[in-house]
């Protein structure tokens, strides 16, 4: 350093001389020029003194734990919501530096349309009874995967992940990652790798529902309010009410085999011009047979799609069965009259039983007499 200041002085003192020499009727500007940029290079010299060789000085970087990027996060509003309602041990790990965990977090548009989808609930803050709250926190440690921090390019086609919450997701890698819940339906990253000081986060399309909170969150209608739901079935609505059987089905496990509005319409129009509605069924033995017609649907146990087999079914009515034949199509149901009747579609779940629909009124015996 004594070296290098010692040969700048020597050098500006023979700078000087020779511009004294050759212009002095220029003044001392010259001079005064090369003192500044050897002031300069002495300035710069002083500043890199203590550096060693090939290093630049930079800041240290420091990453924001997980609790406050979500926090930090104008799209993640609702997931802070969230979180501030359970209460729970995954608020803790989200804020935990000292561990590393994986997070799927739900962006607001995502929340929005899980609340959507809600009969009970339109916001997370409706989370409020314990049991709620545990339901909340259950769905919200799905999302968390704790011991580790599984950046994008670690998520393999096929794996399977344990979550906090000790259900499984599944991961699918078409192009984009997707994480598979118990509903089946894909949650999209859309965005990937947001490294924070204890871990990673992924922001998600949907929000992911554990199997041990669906029936909570989604709870299945009743027979009766499903047939009433439906618009295709509505003719067959119609008829349950006006036989007075609305409260039949209430108590016990049922399938019923449903004829759709197209099929209830080809009935009228065989039965002829006295019969445009289940209104018309007047008298009481039109009454009695409409009773029958809707009883011959139905079974006293559940019977889905896979275990129905060729056989004989005993309806609710005593003594009266149909039977389930080989169709040209697939499997058909025959009852008494010459036609069968095809599966519309199968597996309509209900809180207390399962809906098939098909494609003709079924006509139990007793109720043909009757309508002959």
């Amino acid at each position: 350093m004594k070296t290098t200041k010692g040969f700048l002085k020597n050098l500006a003192m023979l700078l000087m001389g020779v511009s004294m020499a050759i212009g002095c009727s220029k003044g001392n500007d010259i001079a005064d020029d090369v003192e500044k940029e050897i002031s300069k290079e002495e300035d710069k010299t002083e500043e890199t003194a203590g550096e060693t060789p090939g290093e630049e000085a930079t800041d240290d970087e420091t990453l924001v734990n997980a609790a406050e990027f979500i926090q930090s996060e104008d799209s993640l509003t609702i997931a802070v919501e969230a979180l501030e309602t359970i209460d729970d041990a995954l608020v803790e790990k989200l804020s935990d530096e000292n561990g590393k965990l994986t997070f799927f977090v739900p962006s607001n548009k995502a929340f929005t349309e899980f609340l959507a989808s809600l009969k009970e609930y339109t916001d997370v803050l409706d989370f409020d009874e314990e049991l709620e709250k545990e339901i909340l926190a259950q769905v919200l440690k799905y999302h968390a995967i704790i011991g580790g921090a599984n950046f994008s390019t670690e998520l393999s086609n096929g794996s399977i992940l344990e979550t906090m919450q000790s259900e499984e997701i599944k991961i699918t890698v078409d192009g984009d990652v997707y994480i598979i819940d118990t509903t089946e339906m894909q949650a999209k990253i859309t965005t990937a790798d947001i490294e924070v000081a204890n871990g990673v986060l992924h922001i998600i399309d949907k929000v992911l529902i554990p199997e041990s909170v669906l029936e909570a969150l989604f709870p299945k209608s009743s027979l009766i309010d499903l047939v009433n739901e439906s618009d295709d079935l509505s003719m067959f609505a119609d008829a349950i009410a006006e036989a007075g059987l609305e409260g039949r089905f209430n108590d016990g496990d049922y399938t019923v085999f449903a004829p759709t509005n197209t099929a209830i319409e080809t009935l009228f129009k065989t039965l002829g011009d006295d019969y445009n509605s289940f209104q018309d069924f007047s008298s009481i033995l039109e009454k009695q047979a409409l009773k029958e017609i809707i009883l011959g649907h139905v079974l006293e146990q559940v019977i889905a799609r896979n275990d129905l087999k060729v056989g004989v079914l005993p309806t609710l009515i005593s003594g009266d069965s149909i039977e389930v034949v080989e169709g040209a199509g697939g499997l058909a149901i025959q009852d008494a009259s010459d036609e069968q009747a095809n599966f519309v579609e199968f597996d309509i779940e209900a809180s207390n039983g399962i809906i098939h629909t098909i494609d003709k009124i079924l006509i139990p015996q007793k109720a043909l007499l009757l309508l002959n």
